[in-house]
């Protein structure tokens, strides 16, 4: 079935609204929108060679239990997204984590760029790409 251009743009519009409002969740005290932004079958791909929390992860109990978990207790860290690209069910997040790691405080700062797929009006998989190499090195002088 075909869609119609008008109908094609309304649900790219819709579905960058809802890649918007996860990054707008990730900010202390409003995380608890984040679970129902998200698929509970969510998939995470996280960089090979990503120091803590690389690998894939399905469902939102095993992103939360093996991947969150790990990640913000070594680093205090938050996700500014700068750019979207929207295409039908396509949402691409540039921008940048910032913030330190937990033991010594060392300052973060780095790019980041997410895939994240939208269907039926959840956040489905989330492909992640960061410059691993600048996290590890921030880690290894925590």
């Amino acid at each position: 079935m075909k869609i119609s251009e008008t109908e094609e743009k309304r649900m790219t519009d819709e579905n960058e609204k809802r890649v918007r409002a996860f990054y707008e969740a990730t900010a202390p005290g409003h995380r608890e929108s984040l679970r129902g932004l998200q698929s509970p079958h969510v998939v995470y791909d996280m960089p090979e060679g990503m120091p803590i929390g690389c690998g894939h992860f399905v469902g939102l109990q095993d992103v939360l239990e093996r991947f969150l978990t790990s990640f913000y207790r070594a680093l205090d860290v938050h996700f500014i997204a700068e750019e979207f690209i929207a295409a039908r069910e396509e949402v691409v997040a540039l921008g940048r984590i910032q913030g330190k790691t937990r033991k010594a405080a060392v300052p973060v700062d780095l790019p980041f760029a997410h895939v994240w797929t939208v269907r039926e009006g959840y956040l489905q998989r989330l492909r992640a790409f960061t410059d691993t190499a600048l996290l590890a090195n921030a880690l290894a002088e925590d």
